[in-house]
């Protein structure tokens, strides 16, 4: 799901409609802020269609389905967080995590819309982007949910999510789990890890879920802490080499995991052992 991509943006009022053109992506912006943080109208049309203008605010979302041109027109600068999800992965994770798919899958034409659990997502996601963490099991666990969350309160047809339980087999658990502690140095990904037990990553993260008690990235930071423990007791290795053998991008990155998991930075922790 490495298509799927945010950005935040403020857009300055156009002198007359303006017209994008269709994409393959699902365009779906959150209206974060504008001067004084009030109502505005916005006036969007798609492929020629019906004109509706709505009132936006921080909070509120507006839909461009893919394939569809927009024209737009607002009245003031608005600051916006766009999400750009192509079609092929909805329909993707549709296959991998609802029991009956309909043939076509289409995203609502949404405008002035409110959904705080989405909106959540979304700020969540962009603010790990933005702080380019690279913790891949995260970032596919967020993209996941957006995608689910979409499926089931957004889409033309309503769309059931399968039902899992029972976690996953002793056998392929315990495969995944030696391959966690072999692996901790490098980036880890859900579908790499998926793909040891031939399940979808969504059905995977939930069934781990119910087998641990942990998602499959809270799992993995804490044996990466849990390595990190041993070798700080080796006073050969520095801080940073300790980091980065246990999986962790960068010193901060290692820091704020270990502070935690611990309540203590690693230096705080050798000292007081």
């Amino acid at each position: 799901m490495s298509e799927l991509c945010v950005c935040r943006t403020v857009h300055t009022p156009p002198q007359d409609r303006i017209t994008d053109p269709a994409i393959s992506d699902h365009w779906i912006t959150l209206h974060i802020a504008n001067p004084g943080n009030t109502e505005r109208n916005l006036e969007r049309r798609l492929d020629g269609e019906k004109l509706v203008c709505r009132p936006t605010y921080p909070g509120t979302f507006t839909f461009v389905p893919a394939f569809r041109s927009p024209q737009w027109f607002w009245e003031s600068e608005v600051e916006v967080l766009n999400l750009y999800l192509p079609h092929s992965i909805l329909k993707k994770i549709a296959i991998e995590s609802c029991d009956l798919v309909p043939s076509t899958i289409e995203l609502r034409d949404r405008i002035g819309w409110c959904d705080p659990l989405l909106e959540q997502l979304l700020l969540t996601f962009s603010l790990e982007v933005n702080q380019n963490t690279h913790n891949s099991l995260y970032l596919d666990s967020l993209k996941n949910l957006i995608a689910v969350h979409l499926l089931q309160h957004h889409c033309s047809v309503e769309i059931a999510e399968s039902f899992v339980s029972g976690g996953l087999p002793n056998s392929k658990l315990q495969t995944v789990l030696d391959y966690i502690q072999t692996h901790l140095d490098s980036h880890l990904g859900l579908e790499e890890l998926a793909n040891l037990t031939q399940l979808s990553s969504h059905h995977f993260g939930k069934l781990f879920k119910q087998s641990i008690g942990a998602s499959p990235h809270q799992y993995v930071s804490q044996r990466r802490v849990e390595r990190a423990k041993q070798l700080l007791a080796n006073q050969q290795l520095s801080l940073v080499e300790i980091g980065r053998s246990v999986g962790f991008y960068d010193q901060s990155h290692f820091t704020n995991s270990f502070r935690r998991h611990t309540g203590l930075t690693p230096r705080q922790y050798r000292q007081q052992h």
